[in-house]
């Protein structure tokens, strides 16, 4: 209201400002409560309806706003606009009033202990008195207040005051918590990165750019925006409930695309002639159109609602707020440079650039945001708990007992009376409790059989408790073979459901550790693609010179990989690792003292066999050190910590770049020799990797490191029993120095691998040959180290604006290397490489394009450039986040445990030979076929590698790295995989 009448008033700039903040203000607090209330008053089975009315009302609003416009546009200037922004005033001031006669949300009533009158609210907005009765009690479990609590005024847990509420969320965020907290955060930021404020605010200069120039037309046509957003947003309040947040997310957002993609051609073409095209003006306002129908009918309603809903009661108000403020970020941000974007990329470009961040925001949708319609508030953490949403589960290692039958070995699943009498029962109890029992049977050669039992709960009155579980382990009678399963499930079940893991927190801590020698080596490639700007320069060199230095980084990488392989078999990973830092030390300072070409590349041979080290030492280190259900995380961390380094690389080039030819690129390039004096000390305080032990016969080191790096005592025994069987040292030796067997210490490795392979092993050596050869042959080099020389093509020509997109460059990877490192324990690795190397397909052929007009025209196409810019970052984007990382994950756990240095070393050596051929080549490639071709023929070998990963490639995701032999083995014998309904 304060902010209405003081915008009315608008003597001058001062006070229209002035009144715009007041105003903007009362939005923030609107657009946090307005859902928070809706959410907290309605049920599970009207929630999307109720939450959504608020996004509905907003677009009534502009509608009416846009109605306003019209009528009284036709007022006098100085009258006209200020009773469009004062009359907001008069409702404003009645709603102040008559919001006080609403009840307040129970849930905040029960927070503050309040709990008669939060009863008599539920009993106000239930449909029966059960219904309002069994919300009451979930509400006071949530809370932590006790269910059967009958005072009308409790004392409420401190926690539910809002003290250590930021604590909660962002310092030290349980894992639910996390994966809440990016949900919320990226759902807002997407929903306004997207470009609907763009659209929405300046619609009229969008039509006026197509064509439309009267007054009079542009503000109808705008009017029909309105009224486009206020039908959709209509349908989607009765659509949320019956057809689910997620798909309308999904469908919402790949019509967002396809429209934002017809606009921006269409306003293209408006934009390369000077004859009035009807037909372009026309399919600009369909296209705009359809853009503001896709985005009403899922992104923009769907974000209030989902964002509100997820987070846990007493994180709620403040944990929306956040999602809000990034909103609203988002919003200021695109809202006030929206023009100077189109004016340097053009209004085509800009909504090119919005189909793309549409196509991001699709695949984050898609990964990160599960289902949420018809599931109770209090269920949300459960949904985004780290066991797939709501399954708890446990897995039990049972050995025979073989004193009593030992005939009835190898054992059979079906033959167990426990789960004979669990397949009995399901069926019955599937009905009464609502739940589905899923279990799996994995016979491995060790004759050890592991036992999953998943249980999800898809109704919030279910809960897997004893009245559940023990009447199986009540009923039935143990074999003589083995040993009962069902009442380890009820006791690992209910373990598990109360535990707190923490005890991997000291290997996470190693592996990052470890991954500083990866952000090193990224530092060194990302510095040289800027710094090989002013060597040019300074030193004189040709083209050819510029090639070889470029990719005589990864010749030299060749021979220290080979190399790296036998010197971690022999003086352990940990030793290797502070070689490694060693070599690029003395690399970064002969590169940094640089008189001439010549010492310039000897620097550069040193950093290069330092990088073939860290390339194989760092993924491995962190694989053997990590469990299953985290390797992918850890294992993706040296490769998350590259683009790191390239990013600092760039900013770094950058910086650097503004002092003086002679001294800025030595500056740049010796400059790492600090942290890697620093890494070379460091890592001594680091322990050595728990297999590498117990190859060399230090059973008592490894068992005391394998209980620092588990989360339980009994799975430190369990792994440490699963490396000694691998190894071939008997489980039950209790000595802690043994002699190793003679194959662990090297001999007869590389029979073993390449001369006379066994039939799994042939096939992982193709699959961690192939995986490494097409990482670099689909052009990621190119990209990465020729950035530059890409942009300059497409028409940027000044060194700071080529320096600054390099960085947009590493922005993107460092982002999507984030995402990667989250996803591959939870998506898998497969499932990654393919959406991955699908999207780098689409993105090469674009760029391709995008080049190849440039080529073919004296003019300035700044479409071609805003498009090659896009590509790029999409081409970047889908591939750290999948290839990129899952070729380091995956090369590196699929090896057996004697093979898995020396096999690595053969899988870095390709991926460094393919490294160096594409990079010493790629300039003299697009002068022969054009620099659009160049990536022509890198999405013809992106196809290669799809159809390469579809065939050749298995999951891997959650097997433990003794099994790995196993997947890949001819029928995948010694599985078997039983479910039960």
């Amino acid at each position: 209201m304060v902010g209405s009448i003081l915008m009315g008033y608008g003597p001058n700039y001062t006070i229209l400002m002035l009144g715009r903040c007041v105003a903007g203000i009362g939005v923030g607090f609107a657009l946090l409560i307005a859902p928070i209330y809706s959410i907290e008053i309605s049920s599970a089975k009207s929630r999307g309806f109720l939450a959504s009315l608020p996004e509905l009302c907003i677009g009534i609003g502009i509608l009416l706003g846009y109605v306003v416009n019209y009528l009284l546009g036709k007022l006098s200037l100085k009258l006209g606009w200020r009773l469009m922004l004062g009359i907001a005033a008069i409702p404003s001031l009645a709603l102040a009033f008559g919001i006080l006669a609403m009840p307040e949300s129970p849930r905040w009533l029960v927070m503050q202990g309040h709990l008669g009158k939060a009863k008599k609210v539920l009993l106000q907005i239930s449909d029966t008195e059960q219904e309002a009765e069994l919300r009451f009690k979930e509400i006071k479990i949530a809370v932590g207040i006790d269910e059967n609590d009958l005072e009308k005024m409790v004392k409420p847990p401190k926690k539910n005051n809002g003290e250590g509420v930021w604590k909660e969320l962002v310092v030290r965020p349980s894992y639910p918590v996390r994966w809440i907290l990016i949900a919320a955060v990226g759902i807002h930021f997407f929903e306004h990165a997207t470009g609907i404020e763009a659209v929405m605010l300046y619609s009229p200069r969008i039509f006026k750019k197509a064509g439309v120039t009267s007054k009079d037309k542009l503000l109808l046509t705008t009017i029909g925006v309105g009224i486009t957003k206020v039908f959709f947003l209509l349908m989607a309040t009765f659509l949320l409930d019956k057809v689910g947040r997620r798909r309308l997310l999904l469908v919402s957002t790949g019509g967002m695309i396809c429209s934002l993609l017809v606009l921006g051609f269409d306003l293209t073409m408006v934009d390369m002639t000077q004859e009035e095209l009807l037909w372009a003006l026309a399919l600009s306002i369909v296209a705009t159109y359809m853009y503001v129908a896709f985005f009403n009918i899922g992104l923009g309603p769907v974000t209030w609602v989902y964002s509100s809903e997820i987070f846990p009661l007493n994180l709620r108000a403040q944990g929306a707020s956040i999602g809000v403020a990034v909103n609203r970020l988002t919003n200021a941000a695109i809202s006030m440079s929206f023009i100077s974007i189109y004016k340097t990329i053009t209004i085509g470009g800009a909504f090119f650039m919005f189909a793309g961040i549409s196509i991001l925001a699709w695949i984050f949708f898609y990964f990160f945001l599960p289902e949420t319609k018809g599931r109770a508030l209090e269920e949300m953490e459960m949904i985004f708990s780290k066991n797939n949403k709501g399954n708890v589960t446990t897995e039990i290692d049972i050995t025979p007992n073989t004193r009593h039958k030992p005939n009835l070995w190898p054992y059979h699943p079906h033959d167990d009376p426990c789960l004979q009498h669990i397949h009995k029962s399901t069926n019955k109890r599937k009905k009464e409790h609502n739940i589905k029992y899923n279990t799996t049977y994995s016979i491995t050669e060790t004759s050890m059989i592991h036992y999953t039992i998943s249980l999800h709960t898809y109704n919030a009155i279910t809960k897997p408790d004893s009245n559940i579980i023990m009447p199986y382990a009540e009923k039935v009678t143990p074999s003589l073979s083995h040993i009962c399963l069902v009442p380890f499930i009820y006791h690992n079940i209910m373990e598990l459901g109360n535990k707190e893991h923490n005890g991997s927190t000291y290997a996470t801590a190693c592996a990052i550790v470890t991954s500083m020698i990866s952000i090193i080596f990224g530092y060194d490639t990302g510095v040289m693609s800027g710094a090989m700007i002013f060597i040019k320069e300074d030193l004189g060199i040709s083209d050819t010179q510029q090639e070889v230095l470029a990719g005589i980084l990864n010749i030299c990488a060749l021979v220290g990989s080979l190399t790296a392989g036998r010197t971690a078999d022999y003086i352990g990973r940990r030793y290797t690792i502070t070689v490694a830092s060693i070599l690029f030390m003395v690399g970064s300072i002969l590169m940094g003292y640089g008189p001439n070409y010549t010492i310039l590349m000897f620097g550069r041979c040193v950093a290069g066999i330092g990088v073939g080290f860290a390339l194989l030492i760092a993924p491995i280190y962190s694989i053997e050190i990590s469990s299953a259900k985290s390797r992918g995380f850890l294992a993706s961390l040296p490769e998350l910590c590259i683009g790191i380094g390239i990013l600092l690389g760039y900013v770094v080039n950058y910086l650097l770049g503004k002092l003086s030819l002679k001294l800025g690129w030595r500056l740049m390039l010796g400059i790492a020799a600090i942290p890697s004096l620093a890494l070379a000390f460091g890592i001594l305080a680091m322990p050595e990797s728990p297999r590498w032990l117990v190859m060399q016969g230090h059973l008592g080191k490894a068992k005391k490191v394998l209980l620092q790096i588990s989360d339980t005592e009994q799975e430190a025994e369990l792994r440490f029993k699963e490396i000694k069987i691998a190894v071939g040292i008997d489980e039950n030796d209790l000595e802690k120095m043994v002699k190793p067997p003679k194959k662990n210490n090297g001999e007869g490795v590389w029979k073993e691998l390449v001369v006379r392979p066994s039939y799994p092993v042939r096939w992982i050596l193709i699959a961690a040959v192939g995986i490494h050869f097409f990482e670099h042959a689909t052009g990621i080099e190119a990209v990465m180290l020729y950035s530059p020389r890409i942009f300059k093509k497409a028409g940027v020509t000044s060194k700071d604006k080529l320096l600054l997109t390099t960085i947009g460059v590493g922005i993107t990877k460092v982002f999507f290397l984030l995402m990667a490192t989250f996803l591959l324990d939870k998506v898998g690795r497969r499932r990654l490489l393919l959406v991955s190397t699908g999207g780098m397909i689409c993105s090469l052929l674009v760029l391709g394009f995008s080049l190849t007009m440039v080529d073919m025209t004296q003019k300035e196409l700044l479409w071609a450039l805003a498009l090659s810019i896009v590509a790029t970052y999409m081409y970047v984007a889908f591939f750290n986040i999948g290839l990129g990382p899952v070729t380091w994950v995956y090369s590196s756990e699929i090896f057996p445990l004697n093979l898995r240095a020396q096999g690595a070393s053969i899988g870095v050596a390709v991926n460094r030979l393919t490294n160096a051929a594409i990079s010493m080549s790629f300039i003299s490639i697009y002068k022969t076929i054009t620099i659009g071709g160049a990536f022509f023929m890198f999405a013809g070998i992106s196809i290669l590698a799809w159809i390469f990963f579809y065939f050749f490639l298995p999951e891997t995701k959650g097997r433990a790295l003794e099994e790995m032999e196993t997947i890949f083995n001819k029928n995948n014998k010694g599985n078997v995989t039983t479910e039960i309904e």
